[in-house]
């Protein structure tokens, strides 16, 4: 019986979900060819069919990645009065079940500080997705109709949130829960909150300036 005519492209499809997750998860040096596939259910001989190298599957997998993150982004927004859409994307990024979940979660973050180092193909193929992923937060502010928020501003919070997540997921738990929290409050209080959302934050709790470092035993 001969396959669908979408196979290959379901397959395909396949590899680069599984990759996507395993990449964001163990990051992509830990990651082997052969995991990648029997995540996928597959085997390692049919690879080459749909990806020349594993650099070649990484670029399929940032974009796939970075399509689920805008995707959960976008859904935390349907139910979001205009005005406070921008502080819903900051509440979700920097939320306890972002930082919980690296395999689920923006490709930038999990994958920024280890394509740093690599070569440029890779760098070239993440910075891409930051781009697309400045351009999707450009457009939620021109919506909002916040002319107040500059350029910079959109850049220093893709920073602050990028940075934030990265440091929630080195330290401990309760640690990392405050350190969200604190960039969440700062990001609030730099752009600026709608009389709403101020009136309807919980005011901040007290807590520690200082995080500590994490014990290893």
């Amino acid at each position: 019986m001969p396959w669908p005519k979408n196979h290959k492209s379901r397959t395909r499809d396949r590899i680069v979900r599984a990759a996507a997750a395993a990449f964001r998860a163990r990051g992509v040096s830990d990651v082997r060819v052969d995991d990648i596939m029997a995540g996928a259910g597959l085997t390692h001989g049919g690879f080459y069919a749909h990806f020349s190298s594993k650099d070649d599957l990484l670029g399929a997998a940032l974009v796939r990645a970075n399509c689920e993150t805008i995707d959960t982004l976008a859904k935390a927004l349907e139910s979001i009065p205009a005005g406070q859409r921008l502080h819903a994307v900051i509440d979700t990024y920097l939320s306890p079940q972002h930082a919980a979940h690296p395999e689920k979660g923006c490709p930038v973050a999990a994958l920024g500080p280890e394509i740093a180092r690599a070569s440029g193909k890779k760098r070239r193929d993440l910075a891409r997705e930051l781009r697309i992923r400045l351009d999707w937060l450009r457009g939620v502010v021109s919506n909002e109709g916040r002319d107040n928020v500059q350029e910079e501003h959109v850049v220093g919070a893709m920073a602050c949130m990028v940075g934030g997540l990265i440091l929630a997921r080195v330290v401990d738990r309760n640690d990392s829960a405050a350190l969200l929290e604190m960039c969440r409050e700062f990001l609030h209080r730099a752009l600026g909150e709608t009389s709403h959302a101020a009136a309807t934050r919980r005011p901040a709790r007290r807590r520690r300036q200082r995080v500590p470092e994490r014990r290893v035993s």
